[in-house]
């Protein structure tokens, strides 16, 4: 919940969480969750949050307590007269 609570304050309101899933990931040395994420913003410089957001990501620094973001990515973004769809995916890894 941390995650996507960071996600809407990045992307700037008005933004809803319109569907989060995640499952278990692990390798051979780490294990975390592998998490997808739709976004649906609305309002005012759509073309420039998302943007922003996409700059930001990579470099961004997550809050997650027990966990770090070690990657999250756009997968794909779609319009309509209202607003945005905006899918994310990210992995998590448990901090040791």
């Amino acid at each position: 919940a941390q995650l996507l609570v960071q996600l809407i304050t990045r992307i700037g309101e008005p933004a809803t969480v319109e569907r989060a899933v995640s499952r278990p990931w692990a390798s051979a040395l780490f294990e975390g969750r592998r998490h997808v994420i739709l976004l649906r913003v609305v309002g005012g410089s759509l073309r420039a949050r998302r943007e922003a957001l996409a700059s930001e990501l990579q470099d961004a620094e997550w809050t997650l307590p027990g966990h770090f973001v070690a990657d999250m990515v756009i997968d794909d973004l779609r319009g309509d007269a209202e607003g945005e769809w905006i899918e994310l995916s990210a992995l998590t890894i448990r901090d040791w």
